[in-house]
């Protein structure tokens, strides 16, 4: 675990684990190392974001969901709880997906800051 307001727990398999107050807040997939992780038959890592975005879209859009682009430009299906983010791999954008706690998902505080990897955040101010 790491030292800060989150708790960090890094996997061998290409898992990351984050805790808010000692709660299991968001689980973050390597791209390329991580295991696959499929939302109905659709492969969330490893895919160039060119080719993952639009299908992420699509997928919503015959689902009825909401989706909401992030400060940097990941998508996130907040319903399903999930986080498209981007993972440079050798020049080229891959997708790596992320689970969050709905709370998290519905604030943009947090949700433009994930995954947690890094310096450690500051609080939300209450």
């Amino acid at each position: 675990m790491t030292d800060g307001p989150y708790g960090q727990e890094d996997f061998p398999d290409g898992v990351k684990v984050f805790y808010d107050e000692n709660r299991l807040a968001c689980v973050a997939f390597d791209a390329i190392q991580g295991p696959q992780i499929l939302l109905f038959g659709f492969d969330l890592s490893g895919r160039k974001s060119t080719e993952a975005q639009p299908l992420l879209f699509d997928f919503a859009e015959e689902h009825e969901l909401s989706v909401l682009y992030t400060s940097d430009g990941s998508l996130a299906l907040t319903e399903m709880e999930v986080l498209l983010r981007s993972q440079s791999v050798d020049g080229v954008q891959v997708s790596r997906p992320v689970i969050v706690k709905e709370e998290w998902l519905d604030s943009e505080y947090y949700r433009d800051r994930l995954p947690l990897e890094g310096e450690p955040f500051p609080r939300h101010p209450a």
